[in-house]
């Protein structure tokens, strides 16, 4: 840390905190987060003074990094837009035994929410692995392939 002015913005204000016990004193505030990094074996922050203000950057610890995100339930982790080929499969299998099975009937027989069913199913039709039949309230579903 290099030696610096502690100069407050406004005074006034800063008087009101030092009275009302947030400031313990005058310009320890750098060294106590430096001390802190110390403590926690971690890099010294980098300062930058912008005009009248600080920005204050601080390097990740290595501990803290995560190697492998969380993904949240019920979300495939997969990135590159397809979908989930348990999940698919078990919808193709419940389809095959149910070709007249309703869409909320399907979202609560594979658990998952109704709207991530639509989006199985429109990948699962874009794919040509489903297709559906006649209407909404009397057609049926019909498998393009054997998924056995």
């Amino acid at each position: 840390m290099q030696p610096h002015d502690s100069i407050p913005y406004n005074p006034d204000i800063a008087n009101v905190f030092f009275r009302a016990g947030y400031i313990e004193t005058w310009g320890q505030g750098i060294q106590k987060i430096c001390d802190e990094c110390i403590a926690l074996g971690a890099e010294l922050p980098r300062y930058e003074i912008i005009g009248t203000g600080i920005r204050v950057y601080f390097p990740a610890l290595r501990s803290a990094l995560i190697d492998q995100p969380k993904v949240p339930k019920g979300h495939s982790a997969k990135t590159d837009g397809t979908l989930d080929d348990t999940l698919a499969l078990k919808i193709i299998e419940i389809i095959r035994s149910k070709p007249d099975i309703t869409l909320d009937q399907l979202s609560a027989e594979v658990g998952i929410a109704r709207r991530t069913l639509v989006r199985y199913m429109s990948a699962l039709k874009e794919a040509g692995r489903i297709e559906r039949v006649g209407g909404k309230r009397y057609g049926h579903w019909e498998i393009r392939d054997d998924m056995k």
